[in-house]
């Protein structure tokens, strides 16, 4: 059994989560509910949990603040529940943290869970965690770091500064960096590209989007840029023009 520690200031949403949790998920134990992060603080330091679900946003502060008060002390999982994605989305994802949306449905919840068990039962180092509350920590957000994790379940952790672009690869993304080494994730190029397109970050077609800040020069008459690495990448002339305009390249 997994015990487990519900932290949320709704009473509905702990209801809920309770349970979906008791219907589809009988490897999960509920040791103790909290409703707000001072009381969560407290919980986990009494029961020790393998695994937490954490509202992101309470009235006395935030799941980051729960996870800064307990961590690294205790080592515990953690599956972020929230009604708004938007304000933390890149803190919460460059972490590869677990994050069910509000009204919570089965499949992202089995999702979840499915994931935290296997690192459980793996007994993985809380690696993203220590990312996170960096990343939440610092203001730049050049300065954040990404974990990524490939195929081979094998983790590495980047500064998103150091990176020079991103492709498709397979049903993967490949991660080219600044220093010639690159890197697989098991995630898709469409996340990435939904990730990084608010940053610094541009796609030139339709497999590959790169740092603007890793630009060395744009080749207009043959719709190729040159990167600082030292590679050409293609881009369709309709992103160029706008590339262009975006960055003031000539």
């Amino acid at each position: 059994m997994i015990k487990a520690i519900i932290i949320d200031d709704e009473r509905n949403s702990r209801d809920i989560i309770a349970l979906m949790l008791e219907r589809y998920c009988p490897e999960i134990s509920i040791a103790a509910v909290a409703t707000d992060c001072s009381d969560g603080i407290s919980k986990i330091l009494e029961h020790r949990p393998s695994l937490v679900f954490l509202d992101l946003e309470m009235p006395d502060g935030t799941g980051f603040d729960v996870l800064a008060g307990t961590l690294p002390q205790l080592h515990f999982e953690a599956i972020f529940v929230t009604a708004f994605e938007k304000k933390f989305i890149h803190i919460i994802r460059f972490s590869d943290v677990e994050l069910i949306l509000k009204p919570i449905d089965k499949e992202s919840l089995l999702q979840a869970v499915a994931n935290v068990s296997k690192r459980i039962a793996n007994q993985e180092p809380n690696q993203r965690y220590q990312i996170l509350l960096e990343n939440f920590n610092n203001q730049e957000a050049d300065d954040w770091k990404i974990l990524l994790t490939g195929p081979d379940d094998v983790s590495n952790t980047i500064n998103i500064d150091d990176i020079s672009w991103i492709e498709l690869y397979q049903e993967y993304t490949l991660f080219s960096l600044l220093n010639g080494q690159q890197l697989i994730s098991a995630q898709s190029f469409r996340y990435y590209s939904d990730l990084f397109s608010p940053l610094q970050f541009y796609q030139i077609n339709n497999t590959q989007m790169i740092q603007l800040g890793s630009i060395k020069h744009i080749d207009t008459g043959k719709n190729k840029i040159e990167m600082k690495s030292g590679h050409t990448l293609d881009i369709t002339e309709r992103r160029q023009r706008d590339l262009m305009q975006r960055t003031g390249h000539r």
